[in-house]
């Protein structure tokens, strides 16, 4: 028997909603804990469907070991930002009931789009992340520059909605229906493909692109990260983009594979103009976390070149390089959590000028981490960047795989102007050395991850390979 984690976990949410009232003195503790549990649980009844592939509710989703691959990764993303959430955080304005429980509500939305098999189910399922992550992003009132980033996620995300509906619309009219197989089935007997079925393709490419921080459609990615609390600047940076990523490879290589050569086109465009900007943005940023929005669209940029040629072998590339992706952003993240003066957060880029001095430790975490993203050997970065390069030679992409490693030779300079602040300036304003354990048992976690995994490729490429049979089982 199947057991859904997507209903367990919304189980679980009315039942916190109900508990939380009642919880005075701290719970937003008591709360964050019980997430943390169901979290554990819910990746038992995802690790038992593992290597299941069924169609559930009439065909709107479907269970396959690419989908359960792809929520475990959720699922690990988001317990490691709500450990980080009750354990390093010191913003109490999101010291609220609510916060974790918001949370979980946009992961469950995160995970019924990955498993989505219909138009309409992936519309629903995008709207109920996205509304959960614009009221995250606006939590802070203390801070303007929260609601201000709430107001833009807002504003763009309704645009993208529109897109999105727009896009599907001409896509029904097309095929007379909105289901990924029946749509798949219908390509495969089509002799001649309508232009308007190509610009309705386009149209939730781009919506999607908006979600995933693909330029030209960034805009509201660093404004969002710099002014969200830095804790969900964390969960934005990670964890939507694995679920959004998950949709776009369905979507792309399951209905829409026959047709690879006219969305490979707009992929190439994404992929080169994102690691420009990417690359070139993030050079002139003087706060951390416009750093590593930019840095954000780099590592998207790189990994739609393993989108371009709709391979099985670009797919294992994404579905490895999302695992490190993920590794190295939340321990950056959880460095910058740690960076105060006098017990107030800072992000400014010169605020790590001498770190090192006051907390070697932490320093070279931090460097681990940066030179990881840099691609630079023997570090978890470079098994990734170097696997997408792979595919794109492989599939005779070099003029991507040259605009890939140059936009990571550019993105190094940055990377590597964090490491000469931190080791090599003097000390401006020295940052508080008091770190929890809880945070240097997470960061040491993280960091020998990202040292170790380049000597156990074979685990990654076997694992990413056994997931995305399924996903082209179907097709």
């Amino acid at each position: 028997m199947i057991i859904l984690p997507e209903i367990f976990l919304s189980l679980s949410v009315l039942a916190l909603l109900l508990v939380g009232p009642f919880i005075r003195k701290k719970g937003y503790v008591i709360i964050g804990y019980l997430v943390l549990l169901v979290l554990i649980i819910s990746q038992f009844f995802i690790f038992k469907n593992i290597f299941q592939f069924e169609p559930i509710f009439n065909g709107f989703f479907v269970i396959d070991s690419f989908g359960s691959f792809m929520k475990c990764l959720l699922l690990i993303g988001t317990t490691v930002v709500i450990y980080m959430y009750l354990t390093v955080n010191k913003d109490n304005s999101i010291n609220q009931i609510e916060f974790p429980i918001l949370i979980l509500i946009s992961l469950i939305g995160m995970m019924f789009m990955v498993s989505s098999n219909d138009i309409l189910s992936l519309f629903l399922s995008i709207e109920l992340q996205s509304l959960a992550l614009y009221v995250l992003v606006a939590f802070s009132k203390e801070e303007e520059n929260s609601s201000e980033a709430g107001v833009k996620y807002f504003v763009i995300g309704s645009i993208s909605t529109c897109i999105f509906l727009f896009g599907a619309s001409l896509i029904y009219g097309f095929f007379g229906t909105t289901n990924f197989t029946e749509i798949s089935e219908a390509l495969g007997q089509t002799r001649e493909i309508s232009l308007f079925l190509i610009i309705g393709v386009v149209f939730v490419l781009v919506s999607l692109s908006l979600k995933v921080s693909a330029a030209p459609f960034h805009m509201w990615t660093p404004d969002v990260y710099q002014g969200s609390p830095t804790i969900i600047t964390a969960f934005l940076s990670v964890v939507p983009k694995v679920a959004v990523f998950a949709v776009i490879i369905r979507f792309l290589v399951f209905p829409f594979g026959e047709i690879n050569v006219d969305w490979g086109r707009i992929i190439i465009i994404l992929s080169i103009s994102s690691m420009v900007v990417g690359s070139f943005g993030a050079l002139f940023q003087k706060d951390l976390k416009r750093l590593f929005a930019y840095s954000t669209i780099n590592h998207v940029g790189f990994m739609l070149i393993g989108l371009v040629p709709g391979s099985e072998d670009g797919i294992i590339a994404i579905s490895i390089y999302l695992i490190l992706y993920l590794i190295m952003n939340t321990g950056v993240f959880l460095v910058i959590l740690n960076l105060r003066i006098d017990e107030r957060n800072v992000t400014s880029i010169k605020d790590l000028s001498g770190y090192s001095n006051s907390n070697f430790f932490m320093a070279v975490c931090m460097a681990i981490f940066v030179f990881s993203m840099a691609g630079i050997p023997p570090l978890s970065g470079f098994l990734g960047k170097l696997i997408i390069l792979n595919v794109a030679i492989d599939n005779n992409l070099f003029y991507l795989a040259i605009i890939g490693v140059v936009s990571s030779v550019i993105a190094a300079f940055y990377y590597l102007r964090i490491v000469k602040l931190m080791f090599f300036d003097k000390t401006n304003d020295e940052l508080d050395k008091d770190v929890n354990i809880e945070s240097k048992v997470l960061l040491s976690v993280l960091s020998f991850l990202n040292i170790s995994i380049l000597f156990f490729p074979e685990f990654f490429l076997d694992l990413s390979a056994s997931i995305t049979f399924s996903l082209f089982a179907v097709n």
